[in-house]
């Protein structure tokens, strides 16, 4: 085994040395969290099969999704992936060919609701009609009640059906981030899905009451 002499600044293995003023300084590599989420596994996973479904495309294909990528600006491999990924997520099936790009209507999901009965929290969504069936939703971790924008959002599923006007999501949301405490805020967005392509979110918080 080498024995290196002297100080000096690096790492060897899992230590890590730093030559500071107060002499040699050596410390254990911190270990990161692992980031493979279940999400993050599926997504990575959809990716490989959406990329395996590439090679497979005849030159006419291929052509076609260069011609319809071009509108967009994008490369037609680009706009398979965007399409196939979008569809895979929602455990729908991949399409071969760039599929015609869609108008949505005005995102029906109104209102998030918060009620507190008990201490019993459940979350709702109030819609003026029924969402298109593939609507994806996404949420963030319950944060302060002074926040008003959030960045860090992670797919929850799809959307319920809705009854008589309402959408209970408390299953999907408690089931990624718990149930949110009172006094705090909780932000949710929506995105309709249709043949692939994908409108904007829509972005709706509310604060937890008080029971």
């Amino acid at each position: 085994m080498k024995v290196r002499k002297g100080r000096f600044s690096g790492t060897i293995g899992n230590e890590v040395y730093v030559d500071s003023k107060y002499g040699q300084v050596v410390r254990s590599r911190p270990r990161k969290p692992s980031p493979r989420t279940p999400a993050r596994v599926r997504a990575r996973r959809d990716l490989g099969r959406v990329a395996s479904a590439w090679r497979t495309c005849t030159d006419r294909q291929f052509g076609a999704w260069m011609v319809a990528a071009a509108k967009w600006g994008l490369t037609g491999f680009a706009l398979f992936c965007k399409i196939n990924c979008s569809l895979a997520a929602a455990s729908l099936p991949l399409v071969m060919s760039p599929p015609k790009p869609e108008k949505f209507r005005p995102n029906p999901v109104e209102k998030l609701v918060i009620r507190n009965r008990r201490s019993v929290i459940t979350i709702w969504l109030r819609v003026t009609e029924a969402p298109v069936k593939h609507t994806f939703l996404l949420g963030s971790p319950p944060c302060s009640a002074g926040r008003f924008v959030r960045s860090n959002y992670s797919t929850l599923g799809l959307v319920p059906a809705p009854v008589r006007g309402w959408i209970n999501i408390t299953e999907l949301y408690v089931a990624r981030f718990g149930s949110p405490p009172a006094g705090s805020r909780v932000f949710i967005r929506t995105r309709q899905l249709i043949a692939g392509w994908k409108d904007d979110f829509k972005t709706l918080n509310a604060i937890v009451p008080r029971g």
